[in-house]
């Protein structure tokens, strides 16, 4: 690499570290929220980040948007923060708390189904 270039990209990541950026932005929450976002976008739900940043943060509701597509993202937030720190525990992993994260993920939004299977 260019030592011009190399003092350069040094000085970059020293004054970007000096600024302080990292401590002003909250990257789990950010992330958290991008995986809530996305994942129940798959399953349908139309609530954009900056919607569900809203209705995690303040507690706002997004207008527009059915209460079952907004419940269904609280629960999935609430599912991974419940993970996450079972997680740190070092569990064993069982059916049963595979069941609770379950429940947890459809607690609002959820039915109960009767099937032969």
């Amino acid at each position: 690499m260019d030592k011009n270039l190399d003092i350069q990209v040094k000085e970059a990541l020293k004054a970007y570290l000096a600024s302080g950026v990292e401590d002003q932005v909250d990257y789990q929450k950010f992330y958290l929220y991008s995986i809530v976002t996305h994942s129940t976008a798959i399953e349908g739900s139309t609530v954009t980040e900056i919607e569900n940043q809203l209705l995690f943060d303040e507690g706002i509701a997004a207008k527009g948007r059915s209460i079952t597509e907004q419940m269904m993202n609280v629960d999935l937030k609430d599912a991974y923060l419940h993970a996450f720190r079972t997680a740190s525990e070092n569990p064993i992993y069982t059916p049963q708390l595979l069941q609770q994260l379950s429940s947890l993920v459809m607690r609002r939004t959820g039915s109960e189904y009767s099937t032969i299977a």
